[in-house]
């Protein structure tokens, strides 16, 4: 754990009766920040789908998805770039991420999934997730811009303890 020290100096002139006289005073504070320390979520990649009006392109990891979700994902191809709970259940969460219009020869890869690992403050309840540009997936001949996206389920179990999904911030591809 890393512990950065913050110093703040604020000063005061008091204005007395005597002008040469300095009736100042410094205060120091001192305060502790912690680094906030992040888990990896475990997490299995779905689909992987490059959609534009030319052409579909897709990888499937599973043969059958649940028809719903399946729905829901298929909707929503065409989002902006970002990530999104598409579903939840009692034991896994899906979840969209969106590179967004990419051409047709490059796409990405996740990079990390991760979340904090204590639930407080501006960090809780919210997953972190990674992106890195690749190319060559099998789309290079393919004409034009894509939308590129993935579906990942993420097992509950694989969370912080108490933590639930309520944001979702996604970095790594331009």
């Amino acid at each position: 754990m890393m512990i950065v020290m913050m110093i703040l100096i604020s000063g005061c002139y008091g204005q007395g009766s005597d002008e040469s006289d300095y009736a100042g005073s410094v205060t120091e504070e001192v305060r502790e920040v912690q680094k906030i320390d992040y888990v990896q979520v475990p997490y299995t990649q779905l689909l992987y789908t490059k959609t534009s009006p030319e052409f579909t392109w897709e990888f499937r990891s599973i043969e059958r998805l649940d028809p719903d979700i399946q729905q829901l994902y298929d909707d929503s191809v065409n989002m902006a770039p970002g990530g999104w709970v598409l579903k939840e259940t009692d034991q896994e969460i899906y979840i969209l991420v969106s590179g967004g219009q990419l051409p047709s020869a490059q796409g990405f890869r996740i990079a990390s999934v991760k979340m904090a690992r204590e639930q407080t403050g501006n960090e809780k309840d919210h997953l972190y997730i990674t992106l890195a540009s690749q190319e060559d997936d099998g789309t290079e001949g393919y004409p034009g811009q894509a939308s590129v996206t993935s579906l990942v389920n993420i097992p509950k179990s694989g969370l912080p303890d108490g933590a639930v999904i309520h944001g979702v911030s996604m970095t790594g591809v331009d």
